[in-house]
């Protein structure tokens, strides 16, 4: 499997050095995996990646404005279909070519998030579930944090030999990297309780007690305020935390 990538033009905060959009070439025609924003000179250096290829599909891993947008005029210029949850779902195979890739839904950053796997190679592209670098937003209330640990664990079944992420670069080592995701992501379950033992508190205010050491910056902090609602959520279904209001507390 030959794949290469395009990286969007879109830095930020979220997006590290931008989005990846990869291309899984095939024989006749290739996928595009993610085309990314709805950006002129984006399109433009994905054609010219392509070199005259044919595009036979192009999946999405998940429907946030970093991914998704240019799906519709790419698709347009190619005739081809543009494949995302739910229209593909659990274990569907999309097959073009000498392309074979395994839809695998893996909600939690987002609820719509699939995978792509290449069996063959068990190479798995990731989206956002797991970055080349960094720890992803589990965005609330779409994004669910018992839902990202068992979407962690399902790749871990795979056991993937490489990782192509949404930003950043791949991943070679991709067991540790499912390991140390699911260990951060248990840590930060830990801070929180540890937080809520020194008296209730709201979100906002549990994000300041948590992060303070980590981030600076009210747009980061909002940021950050979202995947601790998500811990929240989570450790309120298990009956580990209380919520009354707006207030969280220890039961």
């Amino acid at each position: 499997m030959r794949v290469r990538r395009v990286v969007a033009d879109n830095p930020s905060p979220y997006t590290g050095p931008g989005t990846n959009t990869w291309i899984v070439e095939g024989d006749p025609v290739a996928v595009v995996i993610d085309p990314g924003p709805d950006d002129d000179r984006h399109l433009a250096a994905i054609e010219e990646r392509l070199a005259g290829a044919a595009v036979g599909a192009i999946l999405v891993t998940h429907s946030h404005p970093d991914h998704l947008p240019l799906a519709a005029r790419l698709g347009d210029r190619h005739h081809a279909n543009v494949l995302r949850y739910p229209e593909l779902g659990e274990g569907d195979l999309v097959q073009l070519g000498k392309v074979r890739l395994r839809a695998l839904h893996t909600p939690g950053h987002a609820s719509d998030h699939l995978c792509f796997l290449q069996e063959e190679d068990r190479a798995v592209f990731t989206g956002d579930l797991v970055l080349g670098k960094g720890s992803t937003m589990i965005t609330y209330p779409d994004g669910d944090m018992a839902a990202y640990l068992h979407s962690l664990d399902r790749l871990l079944e795979v056991r993937p030999s490489i990782l192509f992420p949404g930003h950043w670069d791949p991943v070679e080592d991709p067991l540790p990297k499912l390991e140390e995701y699911k260990r951060h992501r248990l840590d930060r379950e830990e801070q929180v309780l540890r937080a809520l033992a020194e008296g209730p508190s709201d979100s906002a205010e549990l994000t300041r007690r948590v992060y303070a050491s980590e981030i600076s910056g009210e747009q980061l902090l909002r940021a950050a305020e979202m995947t601790l609602q998500a811990h929240l959520r989570k450790l309120v279904e298990e009956g580990r935390v209380r919520s009354e209001g707006s207030l969280y507390s220890l039961p």
